[in-house]
């Protein structure tokens, strides 16, 4: 079937959010629109992430209704001269991803995410590999040819095979194996792309219908000691664009990540298109926990409807997923109250046969975590009815769990079937190492335990953070790895060099504040006491205060990697200079700098597509006289002039809430800008006192 993006088309009704982009938010009821393009044939609607729910309307009629997770629903009855595809918004919802049509003039066709490549072998230069189709014929019985052909990004065709098969009426999986003489493999430090078309033609040679997929040459579940993946839990809020997945926005992060040293990042729920292509690009690994919670309730409510489509969704979720070569793990669930041996536990292996029946090539695991036992689990473990009854509150029932062993008792069962074991949180004792197990979700104050336990553990394959992007929920110290507009936070700058980055860091904070929460530059009060970290590699640290010792302390392992300082601030420069083994391997400095001058503009796009709906992020510093960063808070406000508009406008901890204007946090803010049309866009910004910053944005169609 051919694939039709449908997202940029929309006529909207009663909405005062977020029009026009690839996706759309509203912050009313609302409906919105578009008309199909086909009138005859037969579609299938794709809705994905449609927050708070979204009816689907096609030629006026009721065809089904999308949630977060991705939709198909066939609206082949409903189409006409002139039909309509709509769909009806709540209070609040929207579509963050992407609303695509699947259609074709065929009775036989490819199904919608239905062509997989599997890679059996890699060997010689060569790759042998197994194409499938999942095929539907609405006509008679008939003996048709397939032909798939493996292509080059400039479209040549180096590999290929064509294979007969009787369809009779019904759904039908072909299987061809395709030999790939040469064949270059998808590394992560050389992310190859190919592309897979397969063609349904009758005896005399006539298409009859075409997919395609891209893919890439590669072997999973092949994790050496050397090649821990290690990364973050990313939420699929992406900072100061809120729900909005779109393609530049994905590619910041992402790529903010990966300069941390991180190869991996988790999703829990299917991550959007833009997200896995953008994966794909940079050669980053990614988890997926196909389901949050299962049928126990949850914040959100994702349960109520597991019991009826639990199969249905998941068969759906492989097969969006399985052609992408940066996908490494399926999990099955993040914490469910299942994996306890409570209601419902015995669905794991029905599930994971699901997950095996649509791609078997990867491992699949679980987010397990400590849940806070019942009482009558305790019981069964000899616990008496009156120690439990002493217990205030969670983290007294939990303890007492642990004195018994309850939680390796509780989930071996649900352990066994799975190929990795998964944590979400953090055990100091991995109660079911015996199988390759992965840290799915690290809090901040275990990084050092969880990371060092890994590099001397050959079966601990990984560690992820639990939070990869802070959206500013948390408040001004909130812990993620970047913030909101993609620069580091500390927490990920200290996890990059517990991984190994040959780095150093240094942060200042008035003495007594947490650790986590230092300054971008060495302004304080004159004579007042500063706590000075120093985050490093190496195994001793000198500082020094504009050339004169501080004095020299010990960081390495012993220290959590690192060492830490007590100073009377003095305005100048704060120099670390950091020795592994008695040399010198790095230096981290911190500079007193001036009052606020300037406004400094900088983006990393010089052109954007107005057709594609692209977007540029514009970065705006506060800059002294000497053209040096400072952690001044101001009040900024943008405006565009020419071709384009302000799409958001945001800092560290989130979106503006100001119309027009954002105030900047260390410094630093952040506007996203579009074209509207071939031409161009001037961005200015300006803040009170300051000389102003400007930028130029071609726009192309």
């Amino acid at each position: 079937m051919n694939v039709i993006e449908i997202s940029k088309d929309w006529r909207v009704r009663g909405t005062d959010g977020i029009v026009g982009l690839p996706c759309i938010l509203s912050a009313a009821e609302s409906d919105i629109s578009a008309k199909l393009p086909v009138s005859s044939g037969r579609a299938v609607v794709d809705v994905d992430g449609a927050e708070r729910g979204a009816d689907v309307y096609a030629g006026g009629q009721y065809a089904g209704r999308a949630g977060k997770t991705r939709a198909l629903i066939d609206i082949t009855k409903y189409l006409g001269k002139g039909a309509e595809l709509r769909l009806g918004l709540g209070l609040g919802g929207g579509i963050t991803r992407s609303v695509r049509l699947h259609v074709t003039d065929s009775d036989v066709y490819v199904l919608p995410y239905g062509v997989f490549v599997r890679t059996d072998s890699i060997a010689d230069g060569g790759a042998e590999l197994t194409v499938t189709a999942d095929v539907r014929n609405d006509g008679a019985k008939r003996r048709l040819g397939v032909q798939f052909d493996v292509l080059m990004p400039n479209g040549r065709r180096v590999a290929g095979k064509r294979k007969y098969f009787t369809f009779m009426p019904g759904d039908r999986t072909v299987s061809v194996p395709v030999r790939m003489r040469r064949a270059k493999e998808y590394l992560p430090e050389s992310p190859f792309m190919y592309t897979m078309s397969a063609v349904i033609m009758d005896a005399d040679g006539n298409v009859l219908d075409r997919a395609e997929t891209k893919f890439g040459v590669c072997g999973h579940g092949r994790y050496s000691a050397a090649d821990k993946l290690v990364g973050c839990t990313l939420s699929h809020t992406g900072g100061m664009l809120g729900s909005l997945s779109i393609p530049e926005g994905e590619m910041r992060r992402l790529s903010a990540l990966r300069d941390l040293g991180y190869n991996t990042v988790r999703f829990v729920g299917c991550p959007s298109d833009n997200v896995l292509r953008v994966t794909d690009e940079l050669g980053m690994r990614v988890i997926v926990d196909i389901f949050d919670g299962w049928s126990w309730p949850r914040q959100g409510g994702d349960h109520t409807g597991f019991a009826s489509d639990w199969q249905a969704a998941a068969a759906i979720a492989v097969r969006t997923l399985r052609n992408h070569p940066s996908v490494a793990i399926y999990s099955i669930g993040n914490a469910p109250e299942e994996s306890y041996g409570r209601s419902g536990a015995d669905r794991e292996s029905a599930l994971i046969a699901t997950v095996r029946a649509m791609d078997d090539s990867r491992p699949v695991t679980a987010a397990l975590a400590e849940l806070v036992p019942l009482a009558s689990e305790l019981a069964e473990e000899g616990v008496t009815r009156s120690e439990i009854a002493e217990c205030v509150n969670d983290e007294g029932l939990v303890s007492l769990g642990r004195r018994v062993g309850l939680y390796a008792k509780r989930t071996e069962a649900f352990v066994a079937p799975l190929d990795v074991y998964g944590y979400a949180g953090y055990s100091p004792s991995y109660p079911h190492a015996d199988k390759p197990f992965i840290g799915l979700a690290t809090p901040p104050e275990h990084y050092f335990d969880a990371v060092t336990d890994m590099s001397r553990n050959g079966a601990h394959i990984g560690d992820l953070s639990d939070c990869g992007m802070d959206t500013g929920e948390s408040g001004a110290f909130a812990l993620g790895d970047i913030d909101s507009t993609c620069l580091p936070r500390m927490t990920g700058l200290y996890r990059s060099v517990l991984l190994g980055n040959p780095s150093a860091f240094i942060t200042a904070c008035p003495h007594g504040a947490p650790a986590m929460s230092g300054s971008v530059s060495w302004n304080f009060e004159e004579g007042s006491r500063v706590d000075i970290n120093v985050f490093t590699v190496g195994d001793v640290v000198a500082l020094y205060l504009n050339g004169r010792i501080v004095g020299r302390k010990l960081a390495g392992r012993l220290n959590r990697y690192i060492a830490t300082f007590t100073a009377d601030f003095a305005p100048g420069v704060l120099e670390a200079v950091c020795f592994s083994r008695g040399r010198e391997i790095c230096r981290a400095s911190l500079e007193t700098t001036g009052a606020p001058r300037s406004v400094k503009l900088l983006t990393g796009s010089k052109r954007v597509s107005a057709s594609a709906g692209g977007i540029a992020f514009v970065d705006a510093w506060i800059l002294d006289k000497e053209g040096r960063q400072t952690g001044a808070a101001c009040d900024i406000e943008f405006t565009v002039e020419g071709d384009g508009e302000i799409v958001a406008l945001g800092n560290g901890f989130g979106p503006s809430l100001m119309s027009g204007a954002v105030s900047s946090t260390d410094g630093h803010a952040v506007a996203v800008v579009r074209g509207l049309r071939e031409g161009k866009m001037t961005v200015r910004a300006k803040s009170a006192g300051l000389l102003r910053g400007s930028v130029t944005i071609k726009i192309k169609e």
